[in-house]
């Protein structure tokens, strides 16, 4: 009896070690992962940076991700946000290219930003808004993150609650920043800004920074958050990410 114990005993010790062998190797790939990203990061993103965050709105039916609906030139210094300023689409044309013939069959004779991810070749639309931005605000911008809606209603989830402009955000974050136009009187990107800052804000009180990262390089693999250059992404978030919690 007491060896049968004895033996159960092992079998147990044995089943607790290869858990915590697991639990370990896990852990060392993920912190390898952000790790490895983290120095590929410092070398690519130390120093002042700007990245040009393109909201779209996949609703407006197109080859592409969606349409532009507000965009944002985010000024970064070693991994930390510095500020954000506010582009707004409308208005504003690429100083040479036409549109796709398929867009000016719709009756459009200029390329605005608004359709500059028209076409399903990411790279080629990105750069596209990267000139007109240039062209119109005078900003060079080194990477472009294009968000979805889905993306966002991710990230609220993972770090809420969340509050913008005095009002939780609940359900649909584009049916949210529609209505607080609307009932409130506030510009699509005071909208957006306040959606946005109430993120971060919620991110540091509720000390879910992690949870930020971790949903982002998630929404990045369901496609829901896409860069340019692709290969970039998780080494701005990893360092951006890691700089701000460490500082």
């Amino acid at each position: 009896m007491t060896n049968i114990k004895l033996h159960e005993v092992i079998i147990m010790l044995s089943k607790k070690k290869i858990l915590l062998i697991i639990i370990l190797v896990i852990l060392v790939a993920i912190g390898g992962y952000f790790l490895i990203n983290y120095h590929q990061g410092k070398s690519s993103f130390s120093g002042e940076h700007n990245v040009l965050i393109l909201c779209t709105d996949p609703s407006e039916q197109r080859p592409g991700i969606g349409a532009v609906d507000m965009a944002f030139v985010a000024k970064v210094k070693d991994g930390k946000l510095i500020n954000t300023t506010p582009v707004y689409p409308g208005g504003l044309a690429h100083p040479t290219l036409s549109p796709p013939e398929s867009l000016r069959a719709e009756g459009v004779d200029l390329l605005y930003l608004h359709d500059s991810l028209w076409s399903d070749d990411l790279d080629n639309g990105t750069k596209i808004a990267q000139e007109i931005v240039k062209y119109h605000t005078n900003m060079s911008t080194d990477m472009v993150l294009v968000v979805t809606p889905d993306a966002i209603d991710a990230v609220v989830g993972a770090v809420g609650p969340v509050y913008s402009n005095g009002q939780e955000v609940t359900g649909s974050s584009i049916e949210f920043l529609r209505d607080d136009q609307s009932s409130n009187g506030v510009t699509r990107g005071n909208a957006i800004e306040g959606l946005a800052d109430g993120i971060l804000e919620a991110a540091n009180n509720n000390h879910k920074k992690p949870a930020l990262i971790t949903t982002a390089l998630d929404q990045y693999t369901k496609g829901n958050i896409q860069a340019s250059p692709k290969d970039k992404f998780s080494q701005f978030l990893s360092y951006q990410g890691i700089s701000s919690i460490v500082g």
